[in-house]
This record gives C-alpha cells, sequence and structure tokens, in this order.
C-alpha cells in the first residue's frame, strides 16, 4: 500500500509530465480566423504565416507544394489569378493533443463567381502554441 509521501511525489510526478505537453485549448480556431481574414483581405504572407515553414498544400489537379515561401507564392498567384473571397465552414474538428484535423465546405469567389467545394485541413500545435497547417487538400464539388 502506497504512504501519503509516495502518493504525493507520484501526483507531482504526474503533474509535472503534463506540465509539459501542448495546450490543445480549444483547437485551431483562432488559427482558422487569421487564415479568413488573411484570404480576405489577399494578403499572401498573412495567410502562408498559418501554415506550418514545411507545410503542404494538395490543390486539386496541381502539383503539391511544401513549404513557406512556395506556399506565399501559390496563394500570390491564387489571388493574382483573380481568387478574391473565401468562407469557410467546419464541419468537423478533432482534437488529440498537439494534432487537429478538420473537415469543412467552403464557397470562395473565383473572378466574381462563387465556387463550392470541401476540405480537410491537418493542423500542428507548435511549441509556441500557436496551430499551424500541415497539410491542406481541397476540391471543388463542381
Amino acid at each position: 500500500m502506497l504512504r501519503l509521501p509516495s502518493c504525493l511525489a507520484l501526483l507531482a510526478l504526474m503533474l509535472a509530465a503534463c506540465a509539459g505537453m501542448p495546450n490543445a485549448g480549444q483547437g485551431p480556431q483562432s488559427a482558422m480566423e487569421r487564415f479568413r481574414t488573411s484570404f480576405n483581405r489577399q494578403d499572401a504572407a498573412g495567410v502562408a504565416s498559418v501554415y506550418k515553414d514545411d507545410g503542404k498544400l494538395l490543390p486539386p489537379g496541381k502539383p503539391m507544394v511544401t513549404g513557406a515561401d512556395n506556399v506565399r507564392a501559390y496563394w500570390q498567384g491564387a489571388f493574382t489569378a483573380g481568387v478574391s473571397h473565401n468562407e469557410k465552414t467546419p464541419i468537423n474538428i478533432e482534437v488529440s493533443g498537439d494534432l487537429a484535423v478538420e473537415t469543412g465546405s467552403y464557397v470562395v469567389t473565383f473572378k466574381g463567381q462563387q465556387i463550392l467545394g470541401k476540405e480537410t485541413l491537418v493542423w500542428r500545435l507548435g511549441q509556441d502554441n500557436v496551430w499551424r497547417i500541415a497539410s491542406d487538400i481541397w476540391n471543388n464539388d463542381k
């Protein structure tokens, strides 16, 4: 049978271990808002800042895009081509520790036309307690 001092020592060790774990909080909601705000301002650098340094885009019908500079360049090209607005609607967000998976839908405006689609994003919580996109895949409904 454990005595009180042994139980307290065990509890202290458990609390110390938990202190080093990331704080998932409410998941990536605030990062999603930063993405939406930057996107709708056509701020490619702001959008890219929501991705991990080695983050990946998997756009439909195009090669994978990897790395912050390439992600920024991709979104700048999209804005230059006529993408101007994005409304994201999360359908489901699963959070486990420093990992979150978001499934959602979107309406993006391209040259005045609204395009509906769906997406899956993998989010990682960094050492700085900030959620960033590790992988982003989407496709249009039509």
